[in-house]
């Protein structure tokens, strides 16, 4: 498989499997989120129910004891006494003079809830309304006989000698109280009432309630629960929810139930964000891991085509003409030229190897530079004769230029800047050459500040923009392919400015408008 075809098929690869984490996390996330809330939801919903059930119960414990304490009061024939204000409310037939609609719902009320009390047994194979006929009169037939069974054991007492018969209000028969809502004076009032029967007369007993007092006192008793609740009458006949309807009085408890908070809590917001931090951190590096091996694939490929290339030329040479001399095919008088052939090639490829060597050696970490103080012109002047060597064998021409006589000492590795200035004068032979033929290489020497400053500039047709950033990445020949007539691997630049920088300085293209110029920057020490 090609190098482009495996790199696509990494790539892919990589695609889907960020896809397939990045769904499975987004599920992973909705499904802890959803749970959370469902959690969140079922706790508010049990601690409401719990508290509806509590203030329920104080509500009830308070209104049966007043109920009860009121229904165990023995009969009395005149009056009915206030079991919370002890104020004695009249119970005769007068008490609803001026209300006979109210009397006859008092009434009703009492006679049915005394004769359900009274019914033991009740046959459900029956409609409702003959039921209820049944209930009445079966509840008055055993009402009779129990006040029948009063009287003879009455009797029985007397003849045995009691002085003190039974009180006749302990003989009578009395129902339940039956409550009925009523509007009153100062509002609405709660009215229980009761059908009491004694062995002489039937009688109807009430006891008046102020229902706000009534509501306020057992509102009081649910405040810490439900502070903002509200207890609302149930008229006859009306149903409603079990749960939050008294069983004493026909009234049910308002209350609006507590919405959960569906918020995500602080501690699950943070593991859900060092989840994704992890995840998305993990995809990061994935990426970078990944696009450092095109890279290393990409360099890797670019090297091996590059110096498979260069290599072959003066291999191609060597053998040859070694050949060629070894079997006598060359002229005596042509000797000479093909062994400077041959040491042109040997010259060529020790540079190739050097380069190579040293740019795989500052790869691996780079070593402590042999540093010595020396002044730029200097510096300059010891490359001068190889320079012009390099020159004369590509018919260039080199000049040396000063712009600032102020001497400018730097502290550096003459060994590196030499090998600097040979690269980049190699490079303005090679490409550099103008196309009416003539090329000319410019050593410039200057100072600007604490910086020295040594220009290479040759006369050629320049650097394209596109290429001005992508000639200093190692084995990038500026878009030239293999093919192209220039030797080079293209690691000239990339092992400059790696020398440059080790060395503290800098190596940069400057932007002409003819040729090009690259620029060796090197701190100057202050004198």
């Amino acid at each position: 498989m090609s190098a482009p075809k495996s790199r696509a098929r990494n790539a892919t690869l990589y695609g889907l499997g960020v896809i397939v984490l990045v769904g499975a996390m987004a599920a992973v996330t909705a499904i802890v989120v959803r749970e959370h809330r469902a959690r969140a939801h079922a706790t508010v919903e049990a601690l409401y129910h719990e508290d509806l059930r509590t203030a329920m119960w104080r509500m009830e414990t308070r209104v049966g004891t007043m109920v009860a304490t009121t229904a165990n009061r023995i009969p009395s024939a005149n009056a009915w006494i206030d079991p919370m204000s002890n104020v004695v409310r009249s119970a005769g037939p007068e008490a609803f003079a001026s209300e006979p609609e109210l009397g006859e719902r008092v009434v009703a009320a009492a006679d049915r809830a005394f004769f359900l009390a009274c019914e033991n047994e009740r046959d459900d194979s029956l409609a409702p309304e003959v039921r209820s006929d049944r209930v009445v009169g079966r509840g008055a037939e055993r009402s009779r006989e129990e006040f029948q069974r009063r009287v003879e054991t009455n009797q029985i007492l007397q003849v045995a000698g009691v002085e003190e018969p039974i009180d006749e209000g302990l003989m009578a028969c009395v129902g339940p109280l039956a409550p009925v809502w009523s509007d009153g004076s100062d509002g609405l009032d709660l009215v229980l009432a009761r059908r009491v029967e004694s062995p002489g007369a039937v009688r109807h007993e009430t006891y008046r309630l102020s229902w706000p007092e009534l509501r306020e006192t057992l509102l009081a008793e649910i405040a810490d629960l439900f502070p903002s609740a509200d207890l609302v009458p149930l008229e006859d006949g009306e149903t409603d929810d079990d749960a939050v309807r008294l069983a004493s009085i026909p009234a049910r408890l308002a209350v609006v139930p507590p919405v959960a908070d569906l918020g995500l809590s602080r501690a699950l917001v943070l593991s859900l964000g060092g989840a994704w931090t992890a995840l998305l951190l993990a995809i990061g590096l994935g990426a970078v891991a990944l696009r450092a091996s095109f890279a290393f694939g990409e360099k890797h490929r670019r090297f091996t085509h590059a110096v498979t290339h260069e290599l072959r030329t003066p291999l191609t040479t060597f053998r040859m003409y070694s050949e060629m001399l070894s079997r006598g095919m060359v002229p005596e008088d042509a000797r000479a030229e093909y062994l400077a052939t041959l040491e042109s090639e040997s010259t060529r490829l020790a540079g190739l190897v050097e380069n190579v060597l040293r740019y795989a050696r500052l790869e691996e970490g780079p070593a402590a530079p042999a540093l010595e103080t020396i002044d730029a012109a200097e510096l300059v002047e010891r490359s001068i004769p190889e320079l012009t060597r390099t020159c004369e064998r590509a018919g260039a021409e080199l000049a040396v230029e000063r712009v600032d006589a102020t001497r400018a000492d730097v502290r550096t590795d003459p060994g590196a800047v030499h090998q600097i200035l040979v690269n980049l004068v190699e490079n303005a032979c090679k490409y550099g050459a103008p196309s009416d033929g003539g090329s000319r290489i410019t050593l410039r020497l200057s100072r600007s500040g604490a910086e020295a400053r040594i220009d290479v500039v040759d006369e050629g047709p320049g650097i394209d923009a596109s290429q001005r950033r992508a000639i200093f990445e190692p084995f990038d020949r500026a878009g030239r392919d293999a093919a192209d007539a220039a030797p080079g691997v293209g690691l000239g630049l990339a092992l400059s400015r790696e020398l440059a920088r080790q060395l503290g300085g800098e190596l940069e293209l400057v932007p002409t408008a003819t040729g090009a110029t690259f620029r060796l920057t090197l701190i100057a020490t202050s004198r």
